[in-house]
């Protein structure tokens, strides 16, 4: 693996200790890991939790800076623990919705999809 290659997935590391904060917050138990299957071929990430991978995977571009980084991770996360428990995650309190992975300026936060303009917490701080 090149360096380049070890610091992108370096960084979705990172970006997925950052979103695990956002699953224990939530009270789902189990751990996320990322990995990259022998079935795939393309060099994807994909984010694994209770055995099991869903979606389109991170591609290994991803990785090549911080918030992008964590936009995927977050988004990756959200498609496989939603695919298990088969409800959405994570949800406004407010509005009792799924939230969604947006960028705004610097940060990478979950907004509500309730009235689609507020934003709840960045991704990794959910209350």
């Amino acid at each position: 693996m090149a360096a380049l290659e070890r610091r992108r997935w370096a960084a979705l590391e990172h970006a997925l200790e950052v979103v695990q904060r956002d699953v224990r917050t939530s009270g789902i138990p189990g751990a996320l890991r990322l990995t990259t299957p022998d079935w795939d071929g393309s060099g994807h990430a994909w984010v694994e939790f209770q055995g099991a991978y869903h979606g389109n995977g991170i591609p290994p571009t991803a990785g090549a800076d911080a918030q992008g980084a964590l936009a995927r991770v977050a988004d990756a996360t959200q498609e496989v623990i939603m695919e298990l428990i088969w409800k959405a995650w994570p949800v406004c309190t407010t509005h009792d919705r799924g939230l969604r992975v947006r960028l705004e300026g610097e940060l990478v936060v979950w907004t509500c999809t309730g009235d689609g303009t507020h934003t709840v917490a960045p991704v990794g701080e959910l209350p």
